[in-house]
């Protein structure tokens, strides 16, 4: 990262050929500013998290643990003859973490959130087998994505910034077969941390993005739930 941020400050000022090349990744663009130099737009991601340095006990699957992210409202400025770009958005973000197998289960014992073997959690699976046990958490964010993005060429560029989050709302859910019967049980009130920051990078290929996120913060307040960061990528457009 440290490389890209020189190598974007060393070509801050590189004049772009045409106004009416096509930059990479735009996104949908809502309209335009006062002058040609500035925009508003629109963007999707969508990823997986793999969910990093879990407690013992506490295993995810991360091809179970999906993100979206919307950001709804996007202000691009690029100043008069520059290929850099400075962006600020407002949208909302939406991340789930599942536990991995089917013979675990989230529960929160009074104010601690925790992971324990579903005979635990399962009323009534010591009499008989539970089928397609599934436990996640979901929490659903404001997100302020601020962005520093360098064109290299008309079809190239990469973004590197950070992505503030108002996290707002929360929910375990927990899912499974007993018998003939489906169970459902929804869990609120999670004491998950009310903001958190993001690194985001983002490779932009014609219209098309891939990007990287790490969350350096854990999802919940200390000794409120098990503590981890989290890695996600994935496409961004």
């Amino acid at each position: 990262m440290a490389f890209l941020a020189v190598g974007m400050t060393a070509n801050a000022e590189t004049i772009v050929t045409s106004d009416d090349d096509t930059k990479a990744s735009q996104g949908v663009e809502l309209g335009k500013g006062k002058d040609a130099n500035d925009r508003w737009s629109a963007h999707v991601q969508l990823g997986v998290n793999v969910p990093t340095d879990t407690p013992e006990g506490v295993d995810f699957a991360p091809f179970r643990s999906w993100e979206l992210g919307l950001t709804l409202l996007q202000y691009d400025y690029t100043p008069k003859n520059w290929n850099t770009t400075f962006s600020a958005g407002l949208g909302f973000g939406w991340r789930a973490y599942t536990l991995k197998g089917h013979d675990k289960a989230f529960v929160k014992d009074s104010n601690f959130l925790t992971g324990a073997n579903y005979v635990d959690v399962v009323p009534g699976s010591i009499y008989g087998h539970v089928d397609d046990l599934s436990s996640n958490v979901h929490i659903t964010s404001l997100s302020m994505p601020l962005l520093v993005n360098q064109r290299f060429s008309k079809n190239f560029a990469i973004s590197l910034g950070a992505q503030l989050n108002c996290n707002i709302w929360g929910r375990l859910h927990t899912s499974y077969e007993l018998g003939d019967e489906d169970v459902d049980i929804y869990t609120k009130n999670l004491r998950y941390r009310p903001f958190t920051v993001d690194v985001l990078g983002i490779v932009h290929v014609w219209e098309l993005g891939l990007y990287c996120k790490y969350s350096p913060m854990s999802v919940f307040k200390k000794d409120k739930g098990p503590e981890f960061k989290s890695f996600a990528f994935g496409i961004y457009f």
